[in-house]
């Protein structure tokens, strides 16, 4: 009996050990979003109903406010721990990779706190005693973030489902529990409620006993104090995420933009109209195309930490594949049930909610294609170039809406979500050095790091959970 060990041979069996352990973790991440993207579609129809749009549209209002500088704060950590994670995997640099990624998030709350607790109230959107509320959902939103990317990076999907599952329950029935004990609909009980949701997977047993487990092995006292190697690891964290952070605060930015400028020329009823009708069709699309998104993502980064760079871009590939195939039966169903969609979430009928509905769906899906579509900028580590497109975006949206939504509502915010998009996709496509690709990918650049591989990243199907 004879084994192939020919390049040949070992090529085609990564490549079939990747697109397995894709199958697997886009599964286990699917089923990780069904539950809270039930709980959300639901949760729509629920406080549209209970609340009324013009109340649900104060609540969609300020949390957007909260929501773009939460995924800021967090961003920058989050998307270096998915990038570095990897090579930090002896015990000891795990252990100061470990120290520097809590120490970087205790400070990004500190900041956070204070540059929303002195922009919300400038720009009137809220104060006093509900100001509270938001800067404690803007930490929970931080802490939860950062605890997510840590156990994607670790190929821990499975327990991904089980902190999406609490959180997103808890999100729906402790509002709920808030509304009825108070007997009041206001909407600072919704986002108390969703903050104690967030919170709830945080202090799950799983969560303690990992915590126990840490500071067992760590055996000393944590102390917020850094060593100049940790100092280095975090210094390389903000080096290669405050782009990155940046990025996701001005994607953050395009919701509250469509929302700020429709609750400034119609009203909340308007703003809350249109965020119910984005939530739930914006949001099924993250249902349906986020999980490859997240199962890739570590795929990729690890697969170009350990030399094999050429089967990370076609692990990029092969999820722009599948979203692109995904998409074309359920835009065309969305096209054909406009006026259904728009009456179900409003439960009633609303002509310019029908008209919004195909260009919401196209929008969600082309900005989960740009997820995907920037993944070479971010493996070269270039995500100034990222800024640069969603920069552009940015400034699209924001001109557009100051423009054109006193004119034409609804649409003007559908419509400019897809042009975003697209020039954000136009950008990458103009920024990505393709030259510099081909090079680092080549078969002579994948040899040469082969032997640099670490202990246990050797293949992805035998990867822990």
């Amino acid at each position: 009996m004879t084994t192939d060990n020919s390049p040949g041979s070992n090529s085609q069996t990564l490549i079939k050990s990747s697109h397995q352990a894709l199958i697997r973790d886009a599964f286990n991440y699917f089923l990780s979003k069904i539950v809270p993207g039930l709980m959300s579609f639901l949760s729509v129809l629920t406080f549209v109903r209970i609340m009324g749009v013009e109340e649900y549209g104060r609540y969609a209002v300020v949390f957007a406010f909260v929501m773009a500088p939460a995924s800021g704060l967090a961003g920058w950590l989050s998307q270096g721990i998915l990038r570095f994670k990897s090579q930090w995997y002896q015990r000891e640099a795990a252990e100061n990779f470990r120290h520097s990624a809590l120490v970087g998030t205790i400070l990004s709350i500190a900041i956070g706190g204070l540059a929303v607790g002195i922009a919300m109230p400038a720009l009137r959107v809220q104060g006093g005693w509900s100001l509270v509320v938001s800067l404690v959902l803007l930490g929970v939103l931080v802490v939860y973030t950062v605890a997510i990317s840590w156990l994607q990076a670790s190929f821990r999907s499975a327990q991904v489902l089980r902190f999406e599952a609490l959180r997103s329950v808890g999100s729906f029935l402790i509002p709920l529990a808030l509304f009825w004990v108070t007997r009041s609909t206001n909407y600072r009980l919704l986002l108390g409620g969703i903050a104690l949701g967030y919170l709830l997977p945080l202090f799950g047993p799983v969560f303690a006993r990992a915590r126990l487990q840490e500071q067992e092995e760590a055996g000393r006292i944590w102390r917020p104090s850094l060593s100049t190697e940790q100092q280095k690891i975090l210094s390389d964290l903000w080096s290669f995420g405050w782009p990155v952070a940046l990025w996701m605060l001005c994607q953050g930015s395009l919701v509250v933009s469509d929302r700020y400028f429709l609750q400034r020329y119609f009203g909340y009823s308007a703003a809350g109209t249109y965020a119910s009708m984005y939530e739930v069709i914006v949001r099924s699309f993250s249902l349906l195309f986020m999980p490859i998104t997240l199962a890739v993502h570590p795929i990729i980064m690890n697969q170009w930490n350990a030399g094999n760079r050429k089967h990370a871009l076609q692990s990029i590939r092969t999820g722009l594949k599948y979203q692109l195939l995904m998409f074309i039966p359920i835009g065309i169903c969305l096209a054909a049930l406009a006026p259904w969609v728009s009456r179900l979430v409003l439960g009633k009928e609303n002509a310019g909610a029908a008209e919004i509905v195909f260009p919401l769906a196209v929008g969600g899906f082309l900005w989960q294609v740009c997820l995907l579509s920037h993944k070479p900028l971010e493996i070269l580590c270039q995500t100034k170039r990222m800024l640069a497109g969603i920069l552009a975006a940015l400034a699209i949206n924001v001109g557009g809406n100051w423009l054109l939504v006193p004119r034409y509502g609804y649409r003007a915010s559908a419509y400019l979500t897809v042009a975003s998009s697209v020039v954000y996709l136009l950008s990458l496509f103009a920024l990505t050095p393709m030259e510099e690709l081909r090079k680092v990918a080549s078969p002579d650049q994948t040899a040469a790091r082969a032997d640099k591989q670490p202990p246990g990243d050797e293949g992805f199907v035998t990867t822990s959970l």
